[in-house]
Formats: C-alpha cells, sequence, structure tokens
C-alpha cells in the first residue's frame, strides 16, 4: 500500500523522507522537490469558505505545477445523499486535459449514487479516489462504520486501483486494508497538539501542558519502544520531541514505517464486510443511512 503525506508549507522537511507527498492547489505556486506528488484539488476547503472558482483557473494551476496526478475538483455532499452533476462534468473537462492523470473521487453517496458513479467513471480510467471519511460528518463513531461500508461497496465494484483520502495513519491503513494508496496530514496535527505516535500503540502525550482532553501522556517504556524503533529504522533527523515541527517528523516517519497491532473493533468490522457480497453491503449501509 503507498502511503502519501500531505505538506500544507515548507515547515516541516518531510520531502527528505523520499515520499509520495500530496498538497493543495489552494496553497502552491510550485513543486520544489523530486519526490512523486498528487495535488489535492480543495474541493472541500472551496466548499466550506464557499469560495467561487472558475475551472480553467484549476486547469492553469495543475498545468503550473506539473505533479504526478491530480484530483478532480468536486462538491463533498452530505453522507447518504447524490452527488451535484457538476462532479461529473468537471472530471469530464479535465480528463480531456490531462487525461490519466486526473483522479475522480466517489463521496459518501447513497447506494445507487456510488454505483453510478463507479459506472461512469470506469470508462475513463483504473484509478479512483475514496472519499467519505474526512469530513466531520463521518468522524462521529456511529458513522465510521458507514464510511468503512461504503468504502467496502466501492471496492467491490470497482476492478481497479483505488486511493483513499485521508487514510494514511497505521490505524486506518488496518481498517481500508486492501486500499492500494492512501494520504495522510495527521503527522503534523498531532505534533502541533504535543502528541507522538508510539509504534504499534497509538498516539501518546509528550508535551509540558496539563492534559484536558481525552489522551495519554507518554511513559517511559513506551518512550523506549520509540526511540528502538528510530534506532532500528535509521530514522535520518535528531530526535526531539520539545517543539512541534520535531514531533512532526517522528510521527511522519512512524506513519511510514510501522504497523497497527490492536485487534480494534473497526478494523473486524471492516475484515467482515470484505466477506459480504454486494447486495449484503448495501443493505447495511441503507440501513445505517436510516440511523
Amino acid at each position: 500500500m503507498k502511503i502519501i503525506l500531505g505538506i500544507p508549507d515548507f515547515k516541516i522537511p518531510i520531502w527528505e523522507f523520499k515520499t509520495p507527498l500530496m498538497i493543495n492547489q489552494l496553497n502552491w505556486e510550485k513543486i520544489p522537490w523530486e519526490n512523486e506528488t498528487w495535488v489535492d484539488s480543495g474541493g472541500y476547503q472551496i466548499m466550506k469558505r464557499g469560495i467561487s472558482i472558475d475551472l480553467d483557473k484549476v486547469i492553469e494551476k495543475y498545468k503550473m505545477l506539473n505533479a504526478s496526478y491530480y484530483m478532480s475538483l468536486d462538491i463533498p455532499p452530505l453522507p447518504c445523499n447524490k452527488p451535484s452533476e457538476t462532479n461529473f462534468k468537471n472530471f469530464d473537462y479535465l480528463y480531456s486535459r490531462f487525461d490519466k492523470k486526473i483522479i475522480p473521487v466517489v463521496h459518501a453517496y447513497d447506494t445507487e449514487s456510488i454505483k453510478k458513479a463507479v459506472d461512469f467513471y470506469t470508462n475513463y480510467t483504473d484509478t479512483i479516489a475514496f472519499g467519505g471519511i474526512v469530513p466531520p460528518t463521518l468522524n462521529r463513531s456511529g458513522n465510521k462504520k458507514l464510511a468503512v461500508a461504503m468504502y467496502h461497496l466501492v471496492r467491490k465494484l470497482w476492478r481497479g486501483k483505488i486511493h483513499v483520502l485521508g487514510a494514511g495513519s497505521p490505524f486506518m491503513r488496518k481498517v481500508y486494508f486492501d486500499a492500494d494508496s492512501v494520504d495522510t496530514s495527521t503527522y503534523r496535527v498531532k505534533g502541533i497538539h504535543g502528541m507522538i505516535i508510539i509504534p504499534g500503540k497509538g498516539e501518546r502525550y509528550v508535551g509540558e501542558r496539563k492534559i484536558v482532553w481525552k489522551a495519554r501522556r507518554a511513559n517511559e517504556e513506551e518512550l523506549e519502544i520509540l526511540l528502538s524503533f528510530l534506532d532500528k529504522t535509521h530514522y535520518p533527523f535528531e530526535v526531539r520531541f520539545d517543539n512541534w515541527i520535531d514531533r512532526s517528523l517522528i510521527n511522519a516517519w512512524v506513519l511510514l514505517h510501522s504497523e497497527y497491532e490492536i485487534n480494534h473493533p473497526l478494523i473486524r468490522y471492516s475484515k467482515e464486510l470484505s466477506t459480504k457480497n454486494i447486495e449484503e453491503i448495501e443493505e447495511e449501509i441503507n440501513e445505517l443511512c436510516m440511523q
């Protein structure tokens, strides 16, 4: 499974890891590294901010960036709803300029719309992205199962490669275990909030503040696990926990080189869904959409 790290600016030099990167076209004017680079359209941010954007301007930016792959410009719907026809028109227009460098996105649509989208994009490309897990509406505990069920419907229907947006953490890679590629920017968010990722365990707090949210402080044994891991995997930077940039670099390295080892219920749920047929998964989605 290919892991792509999202990079919003130059503050954290993760390009030094030689890993594929993802940038947002709203924030970048050029690509200064040689890493494989994917470009996010910024569709979610455009929708949230109410930005009016010209598709031809997006094409100009994409051409200027000269990246490896580009996400199509979509309007993400609320879960279990139908997509805007603009999504298909945008993809068709972008595809006519960039061919298979454009990756269409299937969001958390209702089941009939998921099937329609898969059927439509099959005529163009062998790679799609699933974008159902990032919006906050699908991050509540009950809706996480809905996103997983929708993904497995897409996985059953689609014969080519699937990239899952926002699923690059070791835990999420276990949930979306049969995806072809994933991306994440969580390494940076956790670093800013004083968190480090312990290989095989999850996040732990190492900051100086008193913990007032649901988080566990790293103990000596867990820090030893992390230090040993960084040494064995030849982490290329100095190991420091006292600033967010160093914590973020450590987190990015752990994300790239470790696996989640806990038998979590959502992972078991995903494994079970993968054994079901299309009709059974559709029934599961429809029930979850009614909750």
